[in-house]
Order: structure tokens, then C-alpha cells, then sequence
């Protein structure tokens, strides 16, 4: 008898426990990442920049890794130095001045026409230090 109660008891709890699931409301995956190096370079040398970024709620989107250079509080603009339909872009970037280069990721959405793009996502920024 204590066994049956035990198991009535278990099973009641899954029950209650998928139905938890089932009512709980879905959520997309997105994420984005970036990583560059090596994290010191000399100038000439180059810098291999590997982007990953993808959003299920989004069926169109574009991963663009952005490049800039200078120092703390004097910074270029950021460029794009690669762009990507599939979710996954690599570049190799020749570091051309001493200084420091940062790379993200951006992840842009789009509508059906690709019309419109929107920023969905972007990644911390990854600094590589280029010396003389």
C-alpha cells in the first residue's frame, strides 16, 4: 500500500510539473560573440577576428564585425571589416599603427523584404594591443 502511495505521489508531481512546462512561454535563443588575437601584435603582423551571432526570433539577419583603432578617449569610428548571411564571419585585419584595435560583433535583423535593418545585437568589443 505504502508503495502504491509513493508512486501515485511521484507521478502526480511530474504531472503537475510538465503541465508547469507546457504552460510557460517559449523564449528565442539569440546570442553574439567576438574573439580576436593574438592580444599583442606588431604593426604589420595580423589579427585573425572570429564573429558568431544568431537570432531565432529574427529570420533574416546579418553578423558584421566592426574594426577600430587609437587609444582610450581618442578612438576612430568603427568599420565594418567583415559582413556575413550565415551567422559566423572571420577576418584577417594587417595592423597598420601602434596603438590598440577593438573588434565586435554586430548582429543586424532584417524584415522579409531585407528592407530596413535593424540592430539586434552587440557584442562586447575585444582589444588587441599592437606594438611597434
Amino acid at each position: 500500500m505504502k508503495l502504491g502511495l509513493k508512486r501515485l505521489g511521484v507521478v502526480g508531481a511530474l504531472g503537475v510539473a510538465s503541465a508547469a512546462l507546457a504552460a510557460s512561454p517559449a523564449f528565442a535563443k539569440s546570442d553574439i560573440s567576438i574573439q580576436a588575437g593574438p592580444h599583442t601584435v606588431h604593426v604589420g603582423h595580423v589579427v585573425k577576428a572570429h564573429g558568431q551571432g544568431d537570432d531565432d526570433a529574427a529570420p533574416y539577419t546579418t553578423l558584421v564585425i566592426q574594426e577600430r583603432s587609437g587609444k582610450p578617449g581618442h578612438w576612430s569610428n568603427w568599420r565594418a571589416v567583415k559582413q556575413s548571411f550565415s551567422g559566423d564571419a572571420r577576418a584577417n585585419v594587417k595592423a597598420t599603427h601602434a596603438g590598440e584595435l577593438q573588434f565586435r560583433s554586430v548582429l543586424y535583423s532584417t524584415d522579409g523584404h531585407h528592407k530596413h535593418p535593424k540592430t539586434d545585437r552587440t557584442s562586447a568589443p575585444v582589444t588587441v594591443r599592437v606594438v611597434r
